[in-house]
């Protein structure tokens, strides 16, 4: 009862699978992750099996001589860069990787952006569960992602808003059908018949499962989902290094000494290019009179803090023990930090960088629990002034809290493992039946 789970990308990516793979593992299987190779110590401390599928975060910067921060500017800057550099180039190698580790598995699980695991289920004949981390790559017509380049898109329910929400997506659709290309090129390589579906807009239609694992607060199941697509819930993740979740000793000493913090953070792929984020972000605390706690990643620099008794910057702290704790958030806007922030029940407000941010950002703003402000414009001055509006309205407070109870409630994770767990017992049945 082998269950594989391919994901690519930040931890954004990855927490919500190590999250599934401890629910599958619950549940009797065996979870295996296959995932780049920067991850291993982090899957292999939670007791799944680890294997290597797609390129490390050394060898993309190698091949592309771009560093870190060059990367995530490239992905910021174009959904393009991220199919045509990043994705695509690999996929052969990837897929290759990926169907030497799942020979034997009952069932092959994949998020959106690991392409080649779709044709891996294909080649192998097993099921493939589709997964999808957050709103914006699904593609409803009654409720479709704030796009940067497509503004005029909203939610609709009929008439001329959802016929130009579907003309937008038709014509999404074709302009990106040339990334099908090189997998089907794959497909007959591995004799496979070619697919119709386009990589981005059709991942999971195939699926023998299709799963939305992300609150169903942000979107719920729309009227034009296939199928086989249910929303389950937020798959709940943070742990630093694996293992049991803790917050540093010098933040937990921080946090016990004043009164609730803002919070500021721009999650694992932002980060990588914070401009001027932090530095605003001390002026935001000191404009207001309070307290801070700046995340500043890995490669960021703590003395952003300025030695201040009043503020403390650390590399990472698990959102789950911190956020609670905080006063208002500020943040990047990814999918796993606006969960927990709601999660938190506390008021948010987000700057967003790259990819889904602009759509989360905007989904918790018609939740009524934070606002938005555009990165350019993100400024000590405004940014003070958003967060005492948010800070002061009793009702957004109150319905924070509200939402906080209801997200909380969510298991995203065992949810989907159960699905999958029928999935695999009604497969088995069928089989028996067919040998007897």
């Amino acid at each position: 009862m082998r269950i594989v789970l391919a994901t690519a990308g930040s931890l954004g990516d990855l927490h919500p699978f190590l999250a599934l793979g401890r629910a599958l593992q619950a549940a009797g299987f065996q979870a295996e992750v296959a995932t780049s190779a920067e991850y291993r110590a982090k899957v292999e401390a939670e007791g799944l099996v680890f294997h290597e599928v797609g390129p490390s975060l050394e060898r993309l910067r190698a091949d592309l001589g771009m560093d870190l921060a060059q990367l995530t500017h490239a992905i910021a800057a174009s959904d393009a860069f991220l199919f045509e550099k990043i994705m695509t180039p690999y996929l052969e190698s990837a897929t290759r990787q990926l169907i030497a580790a799942a020979k034997g598995a009952c069932a092959l699980v994949g998020g959106s952006f690991a392409a080649g695991v779709a044709v891996t289920a294909d080649y192998l004949g097993i099921p493939f569960v589709s997964v999808a981390l957050q709103p914006t790559v699904v593609f409803s017509a009654y409720d479709p992602p704030l796009l940067p380049k497509a503004p005029w898109l909203g939610p609709a329910t009929g008439g001329l808003r959802l016929w130009l929400n579907r003309a937008t997506i038709a014509i999404g659709r074709a302009t990106t059908d040339h990334w099908t290309r090189p997998v089907n090129g794959l497909r007959r390589a591995l004799g496979l018949p070619p697919s119709r579906d386009n990589l981005l807009f059709d991942a999971g239609r195939g699926a023998a499962l299709s799963l939305g694992l992300y609150s169903p607060l942000l979107s719920p199941r729309q009227p034009d989902a296939p199928e086989n697509f249910d929303v389950v819930g937020y798959a709940a993740y943070d742990s630093d290094l694996g293992g049991p979740t803790t917050l540093p000793p010098d933040l937990e000493t921080f946090l016990a000494a004043g009164p609730a913090p803002l919070v500021f953070t721009l999650g694992s792929a932002a980060v990588n290019i914070p401009g001027d984020f932090y530095r605003e972000s001390m002026k935001v605390a000191r404009r207001m009179g309070r307290r801070a706690v700046l995340l500043v990643g890995p490669d960021g620099d703590p003395s952003v803090a300025d030695g201040a008794e009043d503020a403390v910057a650390f590399a990472y702290a698990p959102y789950s023990l911190l956020f609670p704790r905080a006063a208002a958030l500020v943040h990047q806007g990814g999918v796993g930090t606006i969960q927990q922030a709601l999660r938190a029940g506390r008021p948010q407000l987000v700057v967003p960088h790259l990819g889904d941010q602009f759509d989360n950002g905007a989904r918790i703003a018609r939740l009524g629990v934070g606002a938005t402000l555009p990165r350019d414009a993100y400024r000590s001055k405004a940014a003070a002034a958003l967060i005492d509006r948010l800070l002061g309205d009793p009702d957004l407070i109150a319905r924070t809290v509200r939402l906080g109870e209801i997200a909380s409630r969510e298991d995203g994770a065992a949810e989907a493992a159960s699905r999958v767990a029928a999935l695999w017992a009604a497969r088995s049945g069928s089989e028996h039946e067919t040998i007897v």
